[in-house]
């Protein structure tokens, strides 16, 4: 899973102008929830200097 998320930020990172390499990256894989009617909110923030 993993794998496949650096690999489609590898596949856009010259059409989006990321610099290389890439900085560090810190990511979290949620395979399935304990109870499956639960919904999680998620409130992220992006930075672009």
């Amino acid at each position: 899973m993993y794998a496949d998320f650096v690999a489609g930020i590898e596949d856009v990172t010259e059409e989006l102008g990321l610099p290389t390499p890439l900085p560090p990256l810190s990511a979290i894989g949620v395979d399935h929830l304990v109870e499956p009617d639960v919904i999680v909110e998620v409130q992220a923030y992006a930075v672009r200097d």
